[in-house]
């Protein structure tokens, strides 16, 4: 089956529209699966930290008080905190569990440009795809204007917007 590059031009110059859309499409998706992956390594060491933190407070508050007076419970007692404060198995999964709290996080607060991305790109229909596409560039502008640029917002800081 030979191809020329007769073919392939006017194959692209029918659907220039379908394929700005289809790049806008995996654009988009690229841009908030990155945003997703950063934000949910942040969340990973911020809940990591956090859960270590209240474990070892814990352990160490048990270490304070015996039930009864017993050189064998202190021991084991403080062999536990010490065990507590070396051991970084709960690290492991309390990172994987910020993570993926982090990253899902990200990912619904942006399900509408990831909608529009994912139809943009996936969808066989030309006019559905094209439209995705429309529809992500103008929600794209209206993200710019507002959040990048700072348009159209009130002042934080000036308290008689408030």
């Amino acid at each position: 089956m030979a191809v020329s590059l007769k073919t392939i031009t006017q194959a692209i110059k029918n659907n220039y529209g379908q394929y700005l859309a289809k790049a806008a499409g995996a654009a988009a998706i690229g841009m908030i699966g990155y945003d997703a992956h950063i934000y949910g390594k942040l969340q990973a060491d911020t809940y990591s930290q956090s859960r270590e933190a209240d474990d070892v407070g814990s352990t160490f508050n048990n270490t304070m008080y015996l039930s009864e007076p017993s050189i064998v419970q202190s021991n084991m007692k403080k062999f536990l905190f010490n065990f507590e404060m070396e051991n970084n198995f709960g690290d492991l999964w309390n990172s994987a569990v910020g993570y993926l709290g982090g990253a899902v996080s990200m990912l619904t607060s942006a399900v509408v440009p990831l909608g529009l991305g994912l139809t943009a790109l996936l969808a066989k229909n030309k006019t559905l795809s094209k439209g995705a596409g429309i529809g992500l560039v103008g929600v794209g502008a209206i993200k710019f204007v507002r959040d990048i640029m700072g348009l159209n917002q009130n002042d934080p800081l000036n308290p008689t917007f408030k």
